[in-house]
């Protein structure tokens, strides 16, 4: 099931069966969806499967089992990721051929992180964008999160990040109409 955080309508995800999050109401009629789906409701277009799996988190699995999952589903282009480099290991050892990124948080220093991704043979850094303060030269792609504002978007896009990862993709669109 697709959910950003690990709560959806007052339920632990991890916790809840499927029955009853795919009941959910998440306004205007809409509903939890399943990866699956959403893959196939979106043929042509490439995801970031972003997988929550941390040591301490809720529903952790030290198996690594959706990150696993994630990447078994994935498609060429689609890129899975996370902030657990463990289990996106797993995925390397498992998947060599699906394409595999590192998300960051602020406070992490971005040349390490860069230099980290690429030994590790990881294709994408998915970065806090208050990381992001000048050219990006890098051997993998940047992708800052989470831009919602239009000149920082720019600004970033200037700076050579690969896309930018944003809560109004239609705000955003608009800038990719302007290059």
């Amino acid at each position: 099931m697709l959910a950003h955080d690990s709560a959806l309508g007052g339920l632990v995800v991890s916790d809840t069966p499927w029955a009853v999050l795919s009941e959910l109401d998440l306004g205007d009629g809409h509903h939890p969806a399943l990866l699956d789906e959403v893959l196939v409701a979106l043929p042509d277009t490439t995801v970031q499967l972003e997988v929550k799996n941390w040591p301490g988190g809720p529903g952790f699995e030290p198996d690594h089992r959706l990150a696993l999952e994630a990447a078994e589903r994935s498609r060429p282009g689609d890129v899975v990721t996370g902030f657990n480099p463990e289990s996106l290991a797993a995925v390397r050892r498992t998947f060599p051929n699906v394409s595999t990124g590192l998300c960051i948080p602020a406070g992490v220093d971005l040349a390490a992180a860069i230099e980290f991704c690429s030994e590790a043979g990881h294709e994408v850094l998915v970065a806090d964008f208050s990381l992001i303060d000048g050219e990006i030269n890098a051997p993998v792609d940047v992708y800052p999160w989470t831009v919602n504002d239009l000149s920082r978007a720019r600004e970033l896009v200037e700076w050579g990040v690969a896309g930018i990862i944003t809560d109004d993709p239609g705000l955003i669109a608009t800038l990719r109409r302007d290059i």
